[in-house]
């Protein structure tokens, strides 16, 4: 015998390479903030997706900006980011820690031209 499904039980949402990977020399608007980690994935609605985390100074920051680093294979990458939390760094109130979300794709960076 079949049960109906119960409309109030959803699905987890799925996640697909998903990869966590370190960039150096990043910039967040064109300022200098160091490192940071990215984690980025597939959502399953099929959209590429990505998130970056860093400690930087106590700075007002815009809610929108560039961020651009490099990986360890030394390729360059840029995507615009928003600001989606902003916490206590560990360092007693000299650096916070910044996570952004990806507003477009992660992409590579030809450098300057």
């Amino acid at each position: 015998m079949a049960f109906p499904p119960d409309p109030k039980v959803t699905a987890p949402p799925v996640v697909r390479n998903h990869r966590r990977f370190a960039l150096t020399d990043v910039t967040l608007a064109g300022e200098a903030v160091g490192g940071a980690t990215v984690d980025s994935w597939i959502a399953d609605a099929g959209v590429a997706c990505w998130s970056a985390r860093l400690l930087m100074p106590p700075v007002a920051a815009a809610t929108q900006a560039e961020l651009a680093g490099t990986m360890r294979s030394g390729q360059r990458v840029r995507g615009l980011v928003q600001v989606a939390e902003v916490r206590a760094g560990p360092r007693n109130g000299r650096s916070v820690l910044v996570e952004l979300l990806g507003v477009t794709p992660l992409r590579e960076d030809p450098g300057p031209t």
